[in-house]
């Protein structure tokens, strides 16, 4: 006799599994908004599991579930019930090569022309596996280029806008905030040049046409709005 054990995943594990990996049918699905017979239709096709019936059990009884909300999606909630929506406008993006000299010279940078500066400006580094990619204000850019020479650039855009969401520190330990947002911004087909985590800041950079669409769909996530926007505060600088 084959072991109980050994037995391969549920319906009902590949119905969820197949409703989580696919966002819009999720949401669809948590709305009531699905026909659980063509939906179990479709899952059969695309997976191996076979008994329609026990596939639209599962789908009944997960659309219970996503109604009533997950402790997930309380956690998420609360987070970002909890956040502050910062804006900053005129940034301009650099990608330079992932080489010690950019490194190096950006250090100098820092060192030399922003200790100088009565206000400390926006200027965000985050190296990749191929790129280091500088956020800054736009009246920072000259200076900055002026320091690195121009075979280590990758790539100059200005006129950007980032929208950041400053959170508590349980965001740290709140698994999906992140995607949450991303998703809410996918949903509208709006595009992020960049998107990164530090910390208590979740940041997306967008282009100037995407920018106010951005900031309807995330300023909606928060319940009561969101707080006056802050600017001049870089984001990942923490008080």
């Amino acid at each position: 006799m084959a072991d109980p054990k050994a037995r391969g995943p549920s319906a009902a594990d590949v119905t969820r599994r197949y409703i989580d990996d696919h966002p819009s049918v999720r949401e669809a699905l948590r709305d009531d908004l699905l026909n659980y017979t063509s939906l179990a239709r479709l899952i059969g096709g695309a997976t191996e599991v076979r008994n329609e019936e026990a596939v639209t059990i599962a789908c009944r009884r997960y659309q219970r579930e996503l109604a009533r909300g997950t402790p997930a999606d309380a956690a998420i909630a609360r987070v970002i019930a909890g956040s502050q929506l910062q804006v900053h406008s005129d940034i301009a993006l650099v990608r330079f090569r992932d080489d010690p000299e950019v490194l190096d010279r950006l250090l100098g940078v820092g060192r030399r022309a922003l200790t100088a500066l009565a206000r400390r400006p926006l200027f965000e580094i985050f190296e990749g596996t191929q790129a280091v990619t500088v956020l800054c204000e736009e009246p920072f850019l000259a200076t900055l280029l002026a320091e690195i020479p121009s075979r280590l650039r990758l790539l100059v855009e200005r006129g950007l806008a980032i929208l950041a969401f400053r959170s508590h520190d349980e965001v740290a330990a709140t698994p999906g905030v992140l995607a949450f947002m991303a998703e809410a911004l996918y949903r509208r087909g709006i595009n992020c040049l960049e998107t990164v985590s530090v910390y208590r800041d979740s940041i997306f950079v967008f282009r100037s046409q995407d920018v106010i669409p951005a900031y309807q769909v995330l300023s909606a996530l928060i319940p009561d709005g969101p707080t006056p926007p802050v600017e001049g505060e870089s984001p990942g600088e923490q008080r």
